[in-house]
């Protein structure tokens, strides 16, 4: 993704809103889905339940009618017996015909042909009314017998319907939980497995880009997340690629400005000592001159001794003048920039020598007490030598604005704790609160650290500083 697309707004649909109302709405169908399917099947139940109640119904009344009609057969027979001299007359089984009639009647919503059952009865009924013989009795007595057998055999049936009813009410039943359970366990495997593929894929998204965001803290640069995502987190991932290189670029940048104001401030330095030096020089170069002038104008007239004499002044101001120049020169000399073996002795002794050329520091006393047996240490040179010479003019700064102060620094060199120090001891006339002290410091100490140094500000022996400059020792036998 470019820088282009990823500035542009997230389209909706791949967002992670997006995503969580898509699966909202899956599940919410999932669910409206089991639920219409759930119900339907427990519509098949519920018809199941009130084909039983009707049957129940219908076996009820079939029972009364069943026992109204053997009641009237067992009068029938009786009245039809060949025992009786004369058949009684039709109005004692008048209220038998009546309660046939109405439960009969009962009968005929669950099915029409109950009907023709009580109409060969009513039919046969009328008849023995019409004419009260012992045959329209016998009539009487086997139509009822019929209806009888006929209710007989349909009460079997509706035994044999409720049962299987009831059992297919029963398997019915059985499914609808089976289906239930399943349903609901498909449900939770299936949205319980793609809920738990995408927020492990969106953990281990989030530790693998804390992970680089760690790298990228730690000063790890030039490595990219692979970024296979279109939503806000990958948007957060392309947005952290994109902080790397932009603080890659500018630490880049930062070590350039960094080297050239480095550079600037040794130049500004060199400046100020070229004022120092001018006189160190501009002094053996008057003497030389005198004393050349001196011979050419007469030369017959010096003694052997006094040409000597002066020749012998002649080179010893030239060695003046070339030492200053030397030193001059390694100042100005650029130092490795990779670390390297450093002779702090020689170095402290060199910061010593060209700060005392400044005019401004002529009038300071300078003891410096080095440790013969001093190890070299591994570092940066010129990182060391611009700290040793920024706070020698720090310190010498303030000793000279407040000129009641003793101006006298003392160095020291030694070897404490495998640790390699050099310790600036001043009078206590550093004014800590002004801003060019403070960030004269944190310059300082945001030189030395990366290089594994230490710088520490302490009052030792009554009113005095004590600035240490401290460098791992690398304990072998390299020495100063």
């Amino acid at each position: 993704m470019t820088h282009a697309a990823a500035d542009l707004p997230l389209p909706a649909h791949k967002s992670l809103r997006a995503k969580a109302w898509f699966a909202t709405l899956a599940l919410l169908a999932y669910l409206l889905g089991s639920a219409l399917y759930i119900a339907s099947e427990r519509g098949k139940i519920y018809d199941s339940i009130q084909r039983l109640e009707e049957l129940a119904e219908h076996e009820k009344a079939l029972a009364l009618a069943e026992a109204a009609i053997n009641g009237a057969l067992v009068d029938a027979s009786e009245a039809s017996s060949a025992a009786a001299a004369e058949p009684p007359q039709p109005s004692e089984m008048r209220l038998y015909m009546e309660a046939c009639t109405k439960l009969m009647g009962a009968l005929e919503p669950f099915d029409p042909a109950y009907a023709l059952i009580y109409r060969a009865i009513e039919r046969s009924f009328g008849s023995l009314e019409a004419a009260p013989v012992r045959a329209n009795w016998i009539d009487l007595r086997e139509t009822l017998g019929r209806a009888a057998d006929d209710l007989e055999i349909r009460r079997v049936r509706l035994v044999a319907s409720r049962e299987a009813l009831t059992q297919g009410y029963q398997r019915l039943y059985d499914a609808v939980t089976i289906e239930s359970l399943g349903l609901a366990t498909v449900g939770l495997l299936a949205f319980g497995t793609l809920a738990g593929w995408f927020f492990a894929r969106l953990s281990a998204d989030v530790r693998r880009l804390e992970a680089h965001a760690r790298h990228i803290v730690r000063g790890g640069r030039g490595v990219t997340l692979d970024v296979q995502r279109e939503d806000e987190l990958g948007r957060l991932m392309h947005a952290v690629n994109r902080m790397a290189i932009d603080l890659d670029e500018r630490e880049k940048q930062i070590e350039v400005d960094g080297q050239r104001r480095s550079h600037q401030d040794k130049m500004l330095a060199v400046g100020a000592l070229a004022a120092g030096l001018a006189h160190e020089v501009n002094n053996p170069l008057a003497v030389i001159t005198g004393l050349a002038q001196e011979l050419k104008a007469a030369p017959q007239t010096l003694s052997p001794a006094d040409l000597a004499g002066s020749a012998q002044m002649i080179l010893t101001q030239a060695q003046r003048a070339s030492l200053a120049a030397r030193h001059l020169a390694e100042a100005a000399a650029p130092q490795p920039a990779e670390l390297d073996w450093v002779d702090l002795n020689a170095m402290v002794q060199r910061a010593v020598q060209l700060l005392g050329y400044d005019r401004r520091y002529r009038s300071f006393t300078f003891e410096v007490v080095t440790d013969p047996a001093l190890p070299a240490v591994r570092t940066v040179g010129n990182a060391i030598q611009q700290v040793l010479m920024q706070l020698l003019a720090l310190g010498c700064d303030a000793m000279k604005a407040q000129g009641d102060a003793p101006a006298e620094v003392r160095i020291a060199t030694a070897e404490q704790s495998g640790q390699v120090e050099v310790s600036l001891l001043f009078p206590s006339v550093i004014d800590f609160t002004r801003a060019e002290v403070q960030n004269s410091l944190l310059l300082n100490r945001a030189i030395v650290e990366p290089l594994g140094a230490r710088l520490a500000l302490r009052q030792v022996e009554g009113p005095r500083l004590r600035i240490t400059l401290g460098l791992a020792s690398p304990g072998g036998d390299e020495r100063g």
